[in-house]
C-alpha cells in the first residue's frame, strides 16, 4: 500500500522544496528536500525489488542508520547551543554576513542587523564590526549593505567599522581580528567580542572563533524564519561536519 512513512516523506520533501520555490524564489540548499523526497518516493516503488537484494538492504539499513544517529546527535548539538547573552557588556560587537539581494540585506541578514540594532542602542560605547565581501548577485558588499542599514536605523557611522574581503565564516573571524586589533590597538585576547549571527550558525561560529584566537566571546543570536528552519538546519548539519573535519 501507498502509505508508508517513506512515501508520505517524500511528498512532504517535495511540497516544501516546490512551496519555497514558489513563495520565496528558493533558497540554498533546498534542492537537498527535493533530491531526498524523489529518493523515498522511488524507494517505496521499488521496496520489494529492494528487499530481494539482501546484502544489499541490510548494507543500506546500517548506512541509513548511522547517518539518522550522526544527524539527531549533531542537530541536538546545534539547537541546544547557548544562543543568547544580551547582558554581557562588550567592546565591540561583530555581526557576520549573510547574502545582499543587489543592495538589500536578505530576510537572514536582515534579522541579524535587528538583533544588533537592539543591543547598539542599549549599548551605545561599544563599537560594530559589520563583516563581509561581495559574492554572486550582489551588487554591493555585504558590509556596506549592513553599515547602511545600520545608519538608516540610527546608528553613529563613526561607531561602524567594515570589513569587507571575506567569503565565508572562516574569513569573517580572520579579517575582522585585523580590524579589531589595528582600530583598539591591542590584542583581540584583551578584548570582549560579542558575535551576531543567526541561531542555527553560532555553533559553527564559535568554532571558527576559537579558531582564530576569539577567546573572549559571547552570542546574540537572531531567529531564524520559520519557513527556512528545515533548509537552514539541514544545511549547518553539512557546514558544522566541513568545519570539523576540514577545519574551515
Amino acid at each position: 500500500m501507498l502509505n508508508s512513512v517513506s512515501l508520505i516523506l517524500g511528498i512532504v520533501f517535495a511540497i516544501y522544496y516546490f512551496y519555497l520555490k514558489i513563495v520565496f524564489g528558493g533558497i540554498s540548499f533546498s534542492e537537498i528536500f527535493l533530491v531526498v523526497g524523489i529518493l523515498l518516493i522511488v524507494y517505496q516503488i521499488f521496496k520489494n525489488k529492494i528487499k530481494e537484494k539482501k546484502v544489499f538492504y541490510k548494507l543500506l539499513k546500517i548506512i541509513i542508520s548511522v547517518f539518522l544517529i550522526v544527524f539527531i546527535v549533531t542537530e541536538s548539538l546545534i539547537i541546544f547551543y547557548p544562543k543568547n547573552n544580551f547582558e554581557v557588556k562588550s567592546d565591540y560587537l561583530l555581526i557576520l554576513g549573510a547574502s545582499v539581494k543587489k543592495n538589500t540585506p536578505s530576510t537572514t541578514l536582515k534579522g541579524r542587523l535587528n538583533t544588533a540594532l537592539k543591543y547598539l542602542k542599549v549599548n551605545d560605547d561599544c563599537y560594530v564590526v559589520v563583516s563581509g565581501g561581495k559574492g554572486n548577485g550582489e551588487n554591493i558588499t555585504e558590509a556596506k549593505a549592513m553599515k547602511d542599514y545600520l545608519i538608516k536605523n540610527g546608528i553613529n557611522k563613526n561607531r561602524i567599522i567594515e570589513e569587507d574581503k571575506s567569503t565565508n565564516t572562516y574569513e569573517n573571524f580572520k579579517y575582522s581580528k585585523l580590524k579589531i586589533e589595528e582600530h583598539s590597538k591591542g590584542k583581540l585576547k584583551d578584548l570582549k567580542i560579542k558575535i551576531v549571527t543567526t541561531d542555527f550558525h553560532v555553533l559553527r561560529s564559535k568554532i571558527l572563533a576559537y579558531r582564530n584566537g576569539y577567546k573572549n566571546t559571547s552570542f546574540y543570536a537572531s531567529k531564524s524564519k520559520l519557513s527556512f528552519i528545515p533548509t537552514y538546519y539541514t544545511r549547518e548539519f553539512f557546514a558544522l561536519w566541513k568545519t570539523i573535519v576540514f577545519d574551515i
